[in-house]
């Protein structure tokens, strides 16, 4: 008769340590699903994100800023930070100026006290009527284009279209004769 065989202590303690023992053929089985489940879960995630794409959304280019009557003489700048323009009301009539400094691109201030536009970061100086008077400026400022709404009469800046006469250069700073620029579209008589 046969007793049963009892492995060793230190062969039993070898067997358990192996079977504990991660295989190879186990782990790379390990690493590869992780990384197939790793790429499938990536190209789901960026289907999701396809569906959903990072849009910046601009404020329109045409839009409207209310009556004529709104606006009384001289410059008005409360649109400045909404729609980067100033609007501007003369004895004529009502022209649009883009608050954007013709020398990098700066948004200037209106200092009401010296009837002037100033950029705070290179000193350029306009007159009300988008003039340089002063600093590196090349250009005059720009006028957009508007009209009055047929129906509810109201002012509709087109903030693309812009008037970009070539100026002349005076003792005053870069000039453009007035009447060459209350013209349509570019200016409205109210």
């Amino acid at each position: 008769m046969s007793t049963p065989t009892t492995p060793a202590p230190d062969q039993a303690a070898q067997q358990k340590l192996k079977e504990q023992e991660l295989s190879r053929r186990r782990f790379f089985a390990l690493v590869g699903w992780g990384g197939f489940l790793a790429s499938v879960g990536g190209s789901a995630f960026g289907a999701f994100r396809f569906m959903f794409p990072e849009v910046l959304y601009e404020p329109p280019t045409i839009f409207k800023i209310g009556k004529p009557t709104d606006y009384g003489m001289g410059v008005t700048d409360t649109l400045k930070k909404e729609r980067q323009i100033w609007v501007v009301r003369n004895e004529k009539g009502l022209y649009v100026l883009v608050a954007i400094c013709r020398h990098l691109g700066c948004t200037p201030n209106w200092f009401q006290d010296q009837a002037r536009f100033r950029c705070p970061c290179h000193g350029s100086i306009y007159d009300i009527y988008g003039n340089v008077r002063g600093g590196p400026a090349p250009r005059t400022l720009w006028r957009a284009a508007i009209h009055l709404d047929p129906v509810d009469g109201q002012v509709v800046v087109n903030f693309i279209q812009r008037q970009d006469p070539d100026p002349q250069s005076t003792l005053e700073g870069l000039t453009v004769p007035e009447e060459g620029r209350e013209v349509p579209p570019f200016f409205v008589n109210v």
